[in-house]
């Protein structure tokens, strides 16, 4: 397995990635319409654009297929004071486990930390399996929100690392 940049021609497998992935993570979260109406060809043409902005996106591979993806930046929040955020980490399900997200998770840390950002938070839906994942690096619990999802409230907890440099000490 190894990870590197997407490129504009990932933007098809990231999707496929993306909505597989929402329907096998969030079957228990989401209303079943909603991910039933997830379109990889609308999701393809969103990737495609962000890696031709430059985005930073990490894709895992895997005997020569995409399993999963990363990407981050700057927060998007301005009320925390963390300067950069994992926006979305995802894998297909059989990928899971194997240590991909925590080399997806390591190379968005460690881009943004050579893109000068200090901090890193992410949002995770709560009662998202992948809560435990990225306790597992030790993070502060920073704050929840509500968000609304096809019309049900659903929770959301961010997870922070103050110091980028102590992240990527776990990255090795």
């Amino acid at each position: 397995m190894k990870i590197r940049k997407a490129t504009k021609d990932d933007a098809l497998a990231i999707a496929t990635v993306h909505v597989n992935s929402w329907k096998t993570t969030y079957q228990l979260l989401i209303p079943e319409d909603y991910l039933n109406s997830l379109d990889i060809e609308i999701r393809k043409a969103r990737w495609k654009k962000l890696i031709a902005d430059g985005s930073p996106i990490f894709v895992a591979v895997d005997q020569d297929e995409i399993i999963g993806f990363a990407n981050g930046g700057q927060n998007r929040s301005e009320s925390y004071q963390y300067d950069g955020e994992l926006y979305a980490i995802y894998l297909l399900k059989e990928a899971q486990r194997k240590g991909a997200g925590k080399m997806l998770l390591c190379s968005v840390a460690k881009e943004l930390k050579k893109e000068s950002y200090r901090s890193m938070l992410v949002w995770v839906l709560n009662g998202n399996p992948a809560s435990q994942f990225y306790q597992s690096f030790h993070p502060l619990e920073i704050a929840q929100k509500e968000i609304e999802i096809a019309g049900k409230k659903l929770l959301e907890t961010a997870f922070g690392w103050p110091d980028l440099d102590d992240l990527i000490a776990t990255c090795s």
